[in-house]
């Protein structure tokens, strides 16, 4: 699986949540998987979720790191 099919799985799972945080050392892939590149404040918008790069050695999550 790569990094846009866990993000996928993280919001299936967790449908209400607003945002999402995602690893660093994913964070250029999934930007490329999307074909999006972060807007001013570090964020992407991605199936109507903030997804936000989460720091090192950190895992996909629904809550803050």
């Amino acid at each position: 699986m790569d990094i846009k099919d866990l993000v996928d799985i993280a919001i299936d799972e967790d449908p209400k949540t607003p945002c999402l945080w995602v690893p660093s050392a994913s964070w250029e892939a999934f930007c490329a998987a999307i074909g999006r590149k972060p807007n001013v404040i570090g964020a992407v918008i991605y199936r109507n979720k903030t997804i936000r790069d989460g720091g090192p050695y950190s895992d996909i999550t629904t809550r803050q790191p």
